[in-house]
């Protein structure tokens, strides 16, 4: 079914819905939670939880942010985890354990949902799917710009596993680990993600340098720092990976720019990790534990 014919010219916003599946229209439905994750600023936090209005529930781990970033999630109606969570797992595992849901739609600070999304969601977990967890594509674009190919590395997925019952996802040490799965797969939907990846060419270069922070961190956390010559050889890897598997060749110079800039992660953050190993930060960064400052409930 084509679920955008219902989101013509804005007759069906999310927030109708919303008005659907919690009994407006005698609709019985599955309890959905949307989890946000937000480590200091988040430009377009106010449009993606707007765009969440369908969701029984929005839950935003506010970890470090800008006062900001917490009025506008209240503005939203949404629930509030607060505390700091040196490690990104931390602060996704905190999330998913707090959502109330039956399903849980994980959602980027820099992404949307439209109206055609989100009654597909809907539609599909009306049905009573069979599976545990469904593959949601990312339509990632740069300013204005959509651009098709060349993802799947360090700097955002094309498709991921964004909506998934409550429990069957966990993340790993794994630097930038995007979560394993339990349980067995149900489909993939057929409506995307907007994701603002970054306004342009700097701020993609700006995303690649807090990407190997947190991947140095990571990797300082658990003792399995990587050594030079292997971010080099990982980095081959990505850049072959980024332009010829994923067509990046095909997006022309920005392909080639993402490529460029995919190769450079496991080298940038080899050298993230050498820095704070000469500066004998280890043992600091390691024994910083996640805390919960406040839980605010609506």
């Amino acid at each position: 079914m084509d679920w955008g014919s219902f989101a013509l010219s804005g007759v069906f916003s999310n927030e109708r819905v919303a008005k659907a599946h919690a009994g407006g229209w005698g609709v019985a439905v599955t309890k959905l939670s949307a989890l946000v994750c937000v480590e200091n600023d988040a430009p377009h936090l106010a449009e993606c939880l707007k765009g969440l209005a369908f969701c029984d529930e929005v839950l935003v781990v506010a970890d470090r942010t800008t006062p900001r970033v917490q009025e506008i999630a209240r503005r939203y109606g949404a629930r509030l985890l607060v505390g700091i969570f040196p490690l990104d797992r931390q602060r996704r595992t905190a999330g998913a354990e707090a959502c109330r849901g039956d399903w849980i739609l994980e959602v980027e600070p820099d992404e949307c949902v439209d109206s055609a999304l989100a009654w597909e969601i809907r539609a599909t977990l009306q049905m009573r799917p069979q599976g545990d967890w469904f593959a949601v594509p990312v339509a990632n674009h740069l300013g204005a710009k959509l651009i098709r190919r060349g993802w799947g590395g360090p700097l955002g997925p094309a498709r991921a596993a964004r909506l998934f019952r409550r429990g069957v996802k966990q993340w790993s040490a794994r630097p930038l680990d995007t979560g394993a799965l339990s349980g067995t797969p149900a489909g993939s939907l057929k409506g995307a993600l907007r994701r603002a990846v970054a306004a342009d060419t700097s701020g993609l270069v700006d995303r690649l340098n807090r990407l190997a922070d947190v991947a140095a961190a990571e990797q300082l956390e658990t003792e399995r720092p990587v050594s030079m010559a292997g971010g080099a050889i990982a980095g081959l890897g990505q850049f072959a990976q980024s332009y010829l598997l994923a067509g990046g060749w095909r997006e022309g110079r920005l392909g080639f720019l993402l490529a460029t800039l995919s190769g450079l992660h496991p080298v940038l953050t080899a050298l993230k990790v050498r820095e704070a190993l000469d500066r004998g930060q280890v043992a600091e960064m390691s024994q910083t534990a996640p805390a919960v400052v406040k839980l605010g409930v609506r």
